[in-house]
């Protein structure tokens, strides 16, 4: 059942973060993070205020929110997270696809966390299938550099890692809010604070005078498209923590990198090298090895 609710939400991610690249070509990145957030936190506030006590989501609240001091843990490590989602879309509005993802996707510093801040317990299976998955995205990636100039190449490679590391030490964290909150509390406190975020840096950055025009039916459509991504994604993956170990869920999620990338391809014309064949393959390899010890 947990490795369901990881495809489901590699699926999500997959399409949103190729998604997110013809997003950004048209729309200011904290404006499309702000109106996904405000759609992600209603439905989520729904969820939780009108359904969290219908048999479908039985179980996947802990207690009742309040604020207290593992709330405000809750909200920081939010924060820490989102810094993740802020430095993809930069990332790949310098650089292609193929060349922020599989840096972003780097899971050296969830397997850390995992190991050294949360104890959990290293397998050896882990260690093949994270040589083969990182080995993998290293294919993507060497192919995704031939298409563009260094500097652009440069400064994706700078986000890409920049978003490895908040998105995979939060990730590793998740654990603890899903914890105390169940996923469906939890999907509510990060998504809130998302919208939140990106509201700040809208103010931050002189975009509040814009806000309103980018509220156009085409606008509100994509909107939509990737707030429910959002949500059906983050709800999977969070609930799949009730089920895996942390390095299992973050190896397994690798997965949606290989979509991501075809995608990518399929959005902007490009097409499959050998080596990306050969990464893909790879990245397969290590997730059935993760699969069958899960």
């Amino acid at each position: 059942m947990g490795i369901l609710f990881v495809l489901i939400g590699a699926f999500c991610f997959a399409l949103s973060n190729a998604y997110w690249k013809k997003v950004t070509q048209t729309i200011p990145y904290q404006i499309g993070m702000f109106y996904r957030g405000v759609f992600a936190s209603i439905t989520f506030s729904i969820f939780y205020f009108v359904f969290r006590a219908s048999p479908f989501f039985k179980g996947w609240t802990v207690r009742d929110l309040a604020i207290d001091n593992q709330f405000l843990l809750s909200i920081a490590l939010s924060i820490f997270n989102i810094f993740g989602l802020m430095f993809f879309l930069r990332g790949i509005q310098k650089a292609a696809v193929s060349v922020v993802v599989p840096v972003s996707s780097l899971k050296v510093f969830t397997i850390l966390t995992a190991v050294f801040v949360v104890g959990e317990i290293w397998k050896t299976q882990y260690l093949y299938a994270f040589i083969l998955s990182t080995a993998g995205l290293l294919f993507l990636f060497l192919q995704g550099t031939q298409s563009e100039d260094a500097s652009k190449v440069r400064k994706g490679i700078i986000y890409g890692l920049a978003s490895s590391f908040f998105w995979g030490s939060s990730y590793a964290l998740y654990t603890y809010p899903i914890q105390w909150w169940g996923p469906l509390g939890f999907s509510l406190i990060i998504e809130t604070t998302a919208m939140l975020f990106g509201l700040v840096l809208i103010i931050k950055d002189g975009l509040f005078g814009k806000l309103f025009q980018y509220v156009g039916s085409v606008h509100i459509q994509t909107y939509i498209v990737q707030g429910i991504l959002l949500v059906a994604g983050g709800l999977a993956i969070n609930v799949s923590y009730q089920y895996l170990p942390i390095m299992v869920i973050n190896i397994l999620i690798i997965s949606s990198q290989l979509l991501s990338v075809l995608l990518g391809f399929m959005f902007f014309k490009e097409r499959l090298s050998i080596k990306q064949w050969i990464g893909i393959v790879l990245i397969i390899t290590s997730f059935f090895i993760v699969a069958t010890t899960a």
